[in-house]
């Protein structure tokens, strides 16, 4: 079993992070993304560590170094990484796919431990997705999983339906390929698909013509809340991140108010209101809600009339402020 990360493009949505160093090399809690990373992968029975570098490549190389003795890392150069995705950083490593079983991971990712684990945990013959149940705050990549635990479609933005949210499941970006699936399966698609399209796209794209083709050749692994995982493209997610993978409840109350990507905090701040908004207000509100986003507020003078109607006092006595 071998990893191949993906860790060659530039990060530009981190801003100033990223001027002089790839994103893997930004820091979370004071710990950089790639020694996250590895430091968790190289407690599993891993033979080799493959990376395709590309944006301040040499950076990640002299840093990384001989910092991991016991396990060789193997570099893949991407020198289109400006102009590519990570579909053309994959296809240049095509041949370590086949070369054994492989775990597929992007740079921008911090995990935990049991979540490799839970990776590792199903059949060895068997190509695996890391998925979670799909939250309003998610973005990426989303897909349907059939009633076998396997992937049933990968959902585009354009065939993204609010109304089958529940069906849905965002994946991890962590995948395991079988050296059988990526010989006879996905390396084949993905040649011909970097011949004949873009190469400023997802490796996904290939995943999705392969289980249209073939439904049931990606089982799911569905992580639970306690299985820790965040991928970082921007400062608001670096953030977040910060937050998840910390012991310091100071920076959960730093966000006051911003609790709304942890769900499953419970907030018992003596500033909640659990009476107001009420459930038939917030009905109104779902009911109205295009009228809401899309007109223009009524002036001052009918707002001192709905309000008077309201309270059942004189106009005169009301006074509309922002």
């Amino acid at each position: 079993m071998q990893a191949l990360i993906l860790a060659a493009g530039k990060g530009s949505r981190l801003s100033e992070l990223t001027e002089h160093d790839t994103k893997c090399m930004v820091e979370v809690n004071g710990k950089k993304l790639i020694d996250h990373s590895l430091e968790t992968l190289v407690q599993f029975p891993i033979s080799c560590i493959v990376m395709v570098i590309g944006y301040k490549g040499n950076r990640v190389q002299k840093y990384l170094g001989n910092r991991y003795k016991h396990i060789p890392i193997e570099y893949v150069y991407n020198p289109v990484y400006d102009t590519t995705n990570n579909i053309y950083s994959l296809y240049l490593a095509k041949e370590y796919l086949e070369r054994e079983d492989t775990i597929v991971l992007e740079s921008d990712l911090i995990f935990e431990k049991k979540v490799i684990a839970k990776l590792l945990s199903y059949d060895k013959s068997q190509s695996i997705a890391l998925v979670e149940k799909y939250q309003a705050w998610m973005d990426g990549t989303v897909v349907e999983v059939n009633f076998r635990g396997e992937i049933k479609s990968f959902i585009s933005k354009k065939e993204y339906n609010y109304q089958n949210i529940d069906k849905y499941y965002k994946t991890v970006n962590i995948y395991k390929f079988t050296s059988d699936f990526s010989t006879n399966h996905y390396v084949p698609f993905l040649e011909a698909y970097c011949k004949i399209s873009e190469l400023n796209e997802y490796y996904e794209n290939v995943l999705k013509i392969i289980t249209f083709i073939d439904k049931g050749c990606i089982t799911v692994a569905k992580l639970e809340e306690e299985e820790k995982w965040y991928e970082i493209d921007d400062k608001q997610d670096l953030d977040n991140a910060e937050t998840i993978f910390s012991e310091d409840i100071v920076k959960y109350q730093n966000r006051y108010g911003g609790y709304w990507r942890f769900p499953n905090l419970k907030d018992f701040c003596y500033l909640v209101n659990p009476y107001f908004p009420p459930r038939l207000m917030q009905e109104e509100f779902k009911y109205m809600f295009n009228t809401l986003l899309e007109e223009y507020p009524s002036t001052i003078r009918v707002q001192n009339s709905l309000a008077a109607k309201m309270f059942d006092v004189n106009e005169k006595h009301i006074l509309v402020g922002n």
